[in-house]
């Protein structure tokens, strides 16, 4: 009897051991499973297959390295991956270079928006297709929706006059001339209705009342995109200079701080453009709607990718020009609240202002790509000097940023 329940004890004490040594090999495994699916999360919610190109540490996961920026604080892989600057300022010096450029590697994430390949195709295409529907839509009641034989769409727009036209073919051309490339594409068309183009929809033109012949820009429809919202940091830094400190950056999300890149080449743009018609609006109605600022912007879309859209550019250098004793307190304070820049944006206005020439410069690149250039015509005299002046003006601005202690 004693030997028997010697055995049991033998065999019980056994068996709680084997238990202890598989819950250990288990906890372990599941541990190491847990580290790498959580690394692997982190890179996941960044949207890379492949490793980050950037200043950051490295974690090793089996045979793997994952190069990410900065080690996430936990309460932020709930999200996208924020930036950790609770130590010193050497984060930030990941994400600006030499005190206002955007750094190269966050430069490189904001990809282009519209390639020149998409675009030149995209205008020939439209340029001889059959439109078979016009309907309401695409802002303004003189512009239309137009839908295309092979189903394709996009914006006629027409103007309350020629000015208008031009004004958004002409900032088009700017933005190239700036390589920014989030303008969507456009090409000129004349309103003939005898042409296998239009006379699908010659009834349509004449109940419009479109003047015969006048020439019209087609803009790429886009689907699926969304309104847009002044950043935060940008409303807050209304008229004193955006330079995002370790507070700003701890914020943001490389998303974030990808968006606001375009949203500092957006700044520049409107500048030069003299665009009233969307943000320099916001700042204009701030005098009786405190909470302006907090609502969606005009003229302005998001892609599902995150791309930002400048659209309906029709105020843009010739109606803004002739109009700009009563906004230019506004686009200045536009202009100052961005003291950040994309590198290649500001060499492309250092090198305007150093030709003094931008207006013939935009006339050559509008000419050699619209057959109707020379019908619809280009700046005057005066309009070529206010742009050669006003590049002369923010580059005086991002020098002046520069020396900001």
């Amino acid at each position: 009897m004693a030997n028997t329940k010697m055995r049991f004890e033998i065999m019980k004490t056994a068996k709680v051991k084997l238990c202890a040594s598989l819950c250990m090999l288990l906890g372990i495994v599941t541990w190491i499973g847990h580290v790498k699916l959580d690394v692997w999360s982190v890179v996941i919610r960044l949207g890379i297959e492949q490793p980050l190109k950037a200043p950051g540490v490295l974690f090793p996961v089996a045979n793997e390295q994952i190069h990410v920026v900065n080690r996430p604080r936990k309460a932020e892989l709930r999200d996208e991956k924020s930036f950790d600057v609770s130590s010193s300022n050497a984060q930030l010096d990941n994400v600006i270079e030499h005190r206002v450029f955007w750094s190269a590697w966050l430069d490189g994430l904001s990809t282009t928006v519209f390639d020149e390949e998409h675009e030149r195709k995209w205008r020939e295409q439209v340029r001889d297709a059959r439109v078979v529907l016009l309907e309401a839509g695409c802002g303004r009641p003189t512009n239309r929706l137009a839908t295309f034989a092979d189903g394709s769409r996009a914006c006629v727009r027409y103007g309350i006059d020629a000015d208008q036209v031009l004004g958004e073919t002409l900032s088009y051309y700017l933005a190239k001339l700036l390589e920014i490339t989030n303008l969507p594409p456009m090409a000129l068309s004349k309103l003939n209705i005898s042409s296998e183009q239009w006379a699908s929809v010659s009834e349509n033109i004449e109940a419009l009342e479109w003047s015969p012949n006048a020439i019209v820009s087609l803009t790429k429809f886009l689907p699926n995109v969304s309104a847009v919202f002044i950043p935060l940091p940008l409303r807050k830094q209304q008229g004193r200079g955006l330079q995002p400190s370790p507070e700003i950056i701890s914020n943001m999300t490389i998303p974030n701080l990808v968006e606001l890149i375009q949203w500092t080449d957006l700044i520049l743009f409107d500048y030069l453009t003299a665009n009233f018609d969307r943000i320099v609006s916001h700042i204009f109605s701030l005098q009786w709607d405190a909470r302006v600022m907090e609502r969606a912007t005009n003229n302005l879309l998001k892609t599902t990718s995150g791309h930002l859209v400048f659209i309906d550019n029709e105020a843009g250098l010739i109606h803004g020009y002739r109009v700009l004793d009563l906004w230019e307190r506004y686009h200045r304070t536009l202009l100052s609240s961005s003291c950040v820049f994309r590198r290649s944006t500001a060499r492309r206005i250092a090198e305007m202002k150093r030709s003094g020439n931008a207006a013939k410069l935009l006339f050559e690149l509008y000419r050699a790509r619209e057959p109707f250039a020379r019908e619809l015509g280009c700046l005057s005299e005066v309009q070529a000097l206010t742009l050669q002046s006003r590049i002369a003006v923010v580059h005086k601005h991002i020098n002046q940023c520069t020396e900001i202690k």
